[in-house]
């Protein structure tokens, strides 16, 4: 056991003076402590592998970010780092190490197993009003911590709730701190914009200035979700989103899908969506709310999940496909920025492994997108099943509480993507 600690040892400080001899900065060396895996996801700075700590196994994500790709943005991984460094709470993900080469700035944090949020809860087939007051709970906790400290996530939605282990009662934890900010006092506005339509505040959207109360409505949005398995908003774009919510009378509880909840969770619900960002209770003031203090824990027999499999189940499948293929997308214009003479230019690929890189090339390198087959493959199941269910209920369109008009809505969605092939396996993010 000594002769491989001390082979290991001379094997680190030989890697420390070949960084030094090929002119990487001293925490370049931390690398050889994580052995890498498969690509998780990626942005348009980078990518997102899995990895583990090898002195004591923890299991680890590490955001790798092309300097390339910052285009004079540097400071954008400067602040996330910092902010990173400064938080510690059971309810965010945890920040473990930093480091940087040449050509590449590495950020090591906790790695969340258990899965995104409305993953876990379709996979868990069990689901009530009580455990879904406890995921609010949790993000309230953390919330309550972030704004305390002056910090404004501005992404909060179900893909950034994820799961901390499979165990059954596993915590939630809150991530990706890419685009939040620390204000640098509690009144002061931020006008840049951010988060993800659906989930925005509408002050965010307007770019009229917002600051923490945008955090709490998009956890109104998350809340309604995690209730029903649909979003409380009909609105596709900027214009008619506003004109909905600005009366505060866009939030309707539809009937087949609400009659189990509870009076106090729909009452939570709308104070969070208040249009004016001034007139929402703040993380404290929710965190004595009724319904999360004793209402929600009272209701622990319905199932959610029948409802939520409706609303959300055909939708997740949807976006995964949509995945693959910004996935391939994203990785292939990062590559194209690396040369031959970057440190390590097969670090940013699609499956995080040269050899299974080189077995599925083509998906890799986007030009014959392989990726198109699950998509074409996941359409016509959900065209199916929308399908299925609209000669089920042939006079359900005319249902007075919209459910149905939401799904038919889909359907066409799901049936104008599958018409356009090329315009999917095209496609390019701005």
């Amino acid at each position: 056991m000594e002769n491989k600690a001390e082979d290991k040892t001379e094997g680190h400080n030989f890697k420390r003076i070949l960084n030094k001899l090929s002119g990487q900065p001293s925490s370049y060396a931390r690398k050889a402590q994580y052995t890498f895996g498969k690509t998780l996801g990626a942005g348009s700075f980078g990518i997102v592998r899995y990895a583990r700590r090898d002195s004591d196994g923890e299991e680890v994500a590490v955001k790798i970010i092309l300097k390339k790709a910052l285009k004079g943005h540097e400071q954008v991984v400067l602040d996330e780092l910092e902010l990173l460094k400064s938080l510690q709470h059971p309810y965010i993900v945890g920040f473990r190490d930093w480091f940087e080469s040449k050509d590449k700035y590495y950020l090591v944090t906790q790695l969340a197993t258990g899965g995104e949020l409305f993953d876990r809860i379709i996979e868990r087939g069990h689901f009530t009003e009580s455990d879904a007051s406890k995921v609010v709970i949790q993000m309230l906790e953390a919330l309550r911590y972030l704004h305390g400290r002056n910090i404004v996530h501005r992404d909060i939605k179900p893909e950034n709730i994820l799961y901390l282990t499979h165990e059954p009662d596993s915590n939630v934890v809150l991530a990706d701190f890419g685009i939040a900010k620390k204000l640098e006092n509690p009144s002061e506005k931020l006008t840049s914009s951010a988060g993800s339509f659906g989930y925005a505040a509408p002050e965010v959207i307007l770019g009229v200035g917002h600051g923490t109360p945008c955090d709490i409505w998009s956890l109104g949005v998350v809340t309604y979700t995690l209730l029903c398995g649909y979003s409380p908003f009909r609105s596709e774009n900027v214009h008619d989103f506003i004109e909905e919510v600005r009366d505060n009378k866009a939030v309707v509880f539809h009937a087949d899908y609400w009659k189990d909840v509870s009076r106090d969770a729909r009452r939570f619900i709308v104070k969070t969506l208040q249009f004016n960002p001034s007139k929402r209770p703040d993380a404290e003031t929710l965190l004595q709310d009724p319904w999360i203090v004793s209402v929600a824990s009272e209701h622990q027999h319905c199932n959610l999940v029948p409802n939520l499999k409706q609303g959300f189940n055909a939708r997740r499948k949807f976006r995964q496909a949509i995945e693959v293929v910004k996935l391939n997308n994203r990785i292939k214009k990062l590559k194209e920025m690396q040369t031959s003479e970057d440190d390590d230019p097969n670090e940013i690929n699609l499956f995080g492994d040269s050899s299974a890189e080189h077995k599925n090339s083509k998906a890799a390198g986007g030009s014959s997108l392989e990726s198109w087959s699950s998509l074409k493959d996941t359409l016509t199941s959900i065209s199916r099943e929308n399908s299925k269910k609209s000669n089920d209920s042939e006079g359900s369109k005319k249902s007075s509480d919209g459910s149905s008009l939401r799904s038919d809505a889909f359907f066409q969605l799901v049936q104008t993507a599958t018409q356009n092939k090329e315009r999917v396996k095209g496609y390019k993010e701005e």
